[in-house]
């Protein structure tokens, strides 16, 4: 009996030896990513960055640009928040992915503007990824992923270019937790009916992406986004909490943005088309309610 009695108390002060150093971990983490915050996340995304744009292009082009600009600003006036601090790097890529960097970063695929069916798709998407910058999101993954030992390494240039591109691959093709995610979207659709985008469009791409059968294979911000067809009934719940006027965000048409991107795609690779469309470019309008960047 007192051989029982011993393992018991044995096993009793393990369990909460072990969970006092787990609790330890979490504040020790949340302490080191502020920390780290302060002295080296810029410098870790300008990394990133660099290993990102190695192997594509971003899009330089002022008129796609300006319009994913005035989708910016409109978001960052809904929640006051100070826009010349996110800021957007176009790729060229086929796939259909953004995601956020550390330094109130965003990158965002051509893959994702092709595969978009309107602007308030895609504003919705980045919605949802100002959200993971503003909850801090961004730096919690990593630390949890990559450790901060890691971070530090590579903030002071002593990583190679292979560590960073790794830690790219991170934040653009692993999932947030669901809390994290969660959390995200309930900002994105406060965000968007703030300031008067229906949040019903975000919700339409999370249930497509969830009929996989019908998406193609450069998906990857389904892969970071699991759950997409229960998210979107969520986002349905959270949007009547709001009451809003929807307004366009461009005066162009979506699918003329898309056309102009897809001409200078071709104009880029020197195989362009004799028959294909010309699209003017002064047609690309910014909304007259924000004041796109040049």
């Amino acid at each position: 009996m007192d051989k029982i009695l011993t393992q018991f108390a044995v096993m009793l002060i393990s369990f909460f030896a072990v969970w006092f150093l787990l609790s330890r971990i979490d504040y020790l983490q949340e302490g080191d990513v502020q920390k780290f915050a302060k002295e080296s996340e810029k410098k870790l995304s300008e990394l990133i960055l660099k290993s990102i744009k190695a192997t594509n292009d971003e899009v330089e082009d002022k008129r796609i640009k300006a319009a994913l600009d005035s989708i910016k600003s409109r978001l960052c006036e809904g929640m006051d928040l100070d826009c010349d601090k996110i800021k957007l790097h176009i790729i060229r890529s086929s796939d259909i992915n953004a995601f956020a960097l550390p330094d109130n970063n965003m990158v965002i695929y051509t893959g994702l503007l092709d595969y978009a069916g309107n602007a308030e798709e895609v504003a919705g998407v980045m919605a949802h990824e100002i959200g993971h910058m503003q909850k801090n999101h961004v730096m919690k993954k990593l630390v949890k992923e990559i450790g901060m030992e890691m971070l530090f390494t590579i903030a002071g240039g002593d990583a190679g270019n292979d560590i960073a591109r790794e830690t790219a691959k991170v934040l653009s093709s692993s999932a947030f937790d669901r809390k994290q995610e969660r959390e995200a979207d309930k900002f994105a659709v406060e965000c968007l009916a703030k300031t008067n985008i229906d949040p019903q469009p975000l919700s339409n791409l999370f249930f497509r992406l969830s009929r996989k059968d019908e998406v193609p294979e450069e998906m990857a911000w389904i892969s970071t986004h699991p759950d997409s067809k229960e998210r979107a009934a969520e986002i349905i719940k959270l949007r009547k909490e709001y009451t809003f006027t929807p307004r366009d965000i461009l005066h162009t048409p979506w699918k003329d943005v898309q056309r102009y991107l897809s001409k200078k795609q071709e104009d880029s690779d020197d195989k362009s088309d004799k028959d294909a469309e010309v699209i003017d470019e002064e047609e690309i309008e910014v909304s007259a309610d924000t004041t796109a960047a040049e």
